[in-house]
């Protein structure tokens, strides 16, 4: 007794599409086949479905790709008037440790912090003056060269932390939050030598 062939493994999206369209086109009105199951019109409607998915995903990648590029061409831009600012420390110092490390600048072949950093203590949330404006403060790391702040919705769920922002001092402003819900906040310090642990978590009623 034989059996069809319906072969779809290694087969693209697009190639199932065309299966699709193919197989609807041969079994409509086909004497053979009086009641196809699923019906023609939901093979139809499933095969157009994949159609419009693909086409999104191509529109996002081309503009992934896009944005890409504009980020390259923006960080190149960036290091090199980072590159021409740290020329005219160096010029402008006259080769004073103490002028170049005033300007935010490291010494070469000064030792830096390598540490790993300690867990972030004093973390506190308030409302903010806007709807759905929460601010964090905490007190400060020593050698913390930026934090790292996530939020969770309440309950606290392993898999409910989302990265919420960076900063370089010890508060963060966060917009945008779900107003009325409770949520759940937590900070790490990064250091020279990576992120330390996460904060004691706090919570707060977003506004």
């Amino acid at each position: 007794m034989s059996k069809p062939k319906l072969d779809l493994k290694g087969k693209t999206p697009l190639q199932k599409v065309q299966k699709a369209e193919d197989l609807v086109t041969a079994t409509t009105g086909n004497v053979n086949f009086p009641s196809p199951t699923p019906p023609l019109a939901t093979l139809t409607a499933k095969a157009d479905a994949v159609s419009a998915a693909f086409s999104e995903r191509e529109a996002a990648k081309n503009t992934l790709d896009q944005k890409q590029t504009a980020l390259e061409t923006t960080e190149a831009a960036l290091d090199a008037a980072l590159v021409s600012f740290s020329a005219y420390v160096e010029s402008a110092s006259g080769g004073d440790a103490a002028k170049i490390l005033s300007s935010g600048l490291a010494v070469k072949g000064q030792a830096s912090h390598i540490g790993p950093m300690p867990q972030v203590a004093g973390l506190d949330s308030t409302t903010g003056d806007a709807e759905g404006r929460v601010i964090l403060r905490w007190s400060p790391v020593k050698g913390a060269k930026a934090y790292e702040a996530q939020t969770c919705p309440d309950p606290i769920t392993a898999a409910g932390w989302q990265a919420a922002g960076l900063s370089t001092k010890a508060s963060l402003i966060l917009d945008g939050l779900p107003s009325g819900g409770r949520c759940w906040f937590r900070v790490r310090a990064i250091g020279s030598a990576g992120p330390g642990p996460w904060s004691d978590p706090a919570v707060k009623t977003v506004p």
